[in-house]
C-alpha cells in the first residue's frame, strides 16, 4: 500500500493559527459529514471504533477462552455452538478472532505512535534549521525509506525476536521516515509564512518558532499519514506473523491462523482461512477510508477537483 504525502502547506486554506489542531479537524469532519469524503472518514472512525471495542471487551465478548483445545475433532465447521467454526487443534475461531483484534491494535498503536512521536520532531527540527543537518537526516531517512517496507520489518523482528511489543518496533522503524519526510516537507512551507516571519522579528527563539507556531500547522496533516500508515501496519503485523516472524504460538493473532490454515485450503476447510483475512481486510478498509476522507477534507484542491 502506497502512503501519499500530504499536500504542500500554501496549498491548503489556512486551518490552523497556533490553535487545537484536533479541534480543527473535528470541525473540518463535523462540516464536511455529508459529502463524500466525510462519509468516507465517518466509517473509517465506526469501523476503528467498533474494533477499538472489540479489543477492550473481548474478554466480555469471547464464548470460550481463545487457546483453549476442545475434544471435539478438529476443523469443525461453524455452528451454534462455535459460530466461525473451531482451527485445526479444535480452538473456538471466533473468540481468537475477539482477541485477535486485540492483538492487531496493540501492535499497530505501539509501531505508529513510536514512529509519530520519533519521526514528527525530528522532522520539524530538520525543516526548520536545515542546513548539514537536514541534508544528513534526510539522506538516513531516504536510504531507511528505500528499503521494501515487509523486507525491513522481517529484518528487524529477526534481529529482535518475536512478541508484540517486537513486531510494534519494527514496524515502527519502516515509518519513521514516511512522518519525518511528511514533516519537514510541511515544515519547509510553513516556515516562510509571515506569522512566523513575525515571530522571529518578535525575538522568538527558534524552539519556541519550531513548537508554538510550526508544529500546530504542520500537525493538521499527520491524521492522514497515521490512519493510511495504521492500515499498512495491519497488513505488515499479519505478514510478519504469517512468515513466522511475528507472535509465538498459541497467542490469538490474525496472520498466526491465517499460517496455520493454509494447509487444510484444499481440504475444504475454507472457515479457518476465510474469518482472519475478513478480519484483516475489514480492518484495513476502514483505516483506508478514513485516511482517503481525511485526505480529501484536509485538502481543499483535492476536493474540487472531485467535485
Amino acid at each position: 500500500m502506497t502512503i501519499k504525502e500530504p499536500p504542500r502547506a500554501e496549498e491548503r486554506e489556512t486551518l490552523v493559527r497556533s490553535s487545537s489542531s484536533i479541534g480543527t479537524l473535528v470541525d473540518l469532519l463535523l462540516r464536511n459529514r455529508r459529502t463524500l469524503a466525510g462519509a468516507l472518514s465517518w466509517v473509517g472512525i465506526g469501523v476503528l471504533g467498533a474494533f477499538v471495542f472489540v479489543a477492550i471487551f473481548a474478554f466480555f465478548l469471547a464464548p470460550y477462552d481463545p487457546q483453549r483445545i476442545f475434544l471435539t475433532p478438529p476443523n469443525q465447521p461453524p455452528s451454534l455452538q462455535h459460530l466461525m467454526g473451531t482451527d485445526d487443534l479444535g480452538r473456538d475461531l471466533f473468540s481468537r478472532m475477539l482477541y485477535g483484534a486485540r492483538t492487531s491494535l496493540e501492535i499497530m498503536a505501539i509501531g505508529v505512535f513510536l514512529a509519530l512521536v520519533i519521526g514528527f520532531p525530528i522532522g520539524l527540527v530538520s525543516g526548520y534549521l536545515g542546513g548539514k543537518l537536514d541534508r544528513v537526516l534526510v539522506l538516513i531517512m531516504d536510504s531507511v525509506y528505500a528499503f521494501p517496507g515487509l523486507l525491513l520489518a522481517a529484518m528487524v523482528a529477526l534481529f529482535l525476536g518475536k512478541g508484540v511489543f517486537n513486531v510494534g518496533i519494527a514496524i515502527t522503524v519502516i515509518y519513521v521516515p514516511t512522518y519525518f519526510r511528511v514533516t519537514r516537507n510541511q515544515t519547509l512551507s510553513v516556515r516562510e509564512e509571515t506569522y512566523v516571519d513575525a515571530a522571529r522579528a518578535l525575538g522568538a527563539g527558534s524552539w519556541t518558532v519550531i513548537w508554538s507556531y510550526i508544529a500546530y500547522n504542520v500537525l493538521i496533516s499527520i491524521p492522514v499519514v497515521f490512519s493510511l500508515s495504521a492500515a499498512d501496519a495491519i497488513l505488515t503485523a499479519a505478514g510478519l506473523s504469517f512468515l513466522g516472524l511475528g507472535l509465538e504460538r498459541p497467542t490469538p493473532d490474525w496472520g498466526l491462523d491465517l499460517s496455520d490454515a493454509q494447509k487444510f485450503l484444499t481440504s475444504g476447510v475454507w472457515w479457518s482461512s476465510f474469518f482472519p483475512g475478513v478480519m484483516i481486510i475489514i480492518l484495513t478498509v476502514g483505516l483506508s477510508f478514513l485516511g482517503e476522507g481525511l485526505n480529501d477534507i484536509v485538502n481543499p484542491l483535492l476536493r474540487k477537483e472531485r467535485a
